[in-house]
């Protein structure tokens, strides 16, 4: 069965953001979170065969996290530290 679809995305598949890891998947492999949303994404549009858009789909709960949404969620990495903190940091690491 898996193999059918693995070869329906080769075919017709458009090469974008998820097209590996929903290859990935249906062989059996293991996925990340954010592999698996992008999997997930790209099986949905139908293998981004309209183009690689966004799909305005907002009432899924993975479009926040759509690879093409302009708004979506991006990891960012902030953190407050204390300047004694960093201190101790800058200490552990020159050790």
């Amino acid at each position: 069965m898996n193999t059918k679809t693995i070869s329906e995305i080769a075919q017709h598949g458009k090469k974008a953001r998820g097209k590996k890891e929903l290859i990935r998947h249906l062989e059996g492999g293991k996925l990340t979170i954010r592999q698996a949303v992008l999997a997930r994404c790209y099986d949905c549009t139908g293998f981004f065969a309209d183009g690689k858009v966004d799909c305005k789909m907002p009432i899924c709960p993975l479009h926040p996290f759509m690879v093409y949404n302009a708004n979506r969620i991006k990891k960012s990495i902030t953190r407050n530290i204390s300047e004694d903190q960093k201190t101790k940091m800058q200490t552990a690491r020159r050790q």
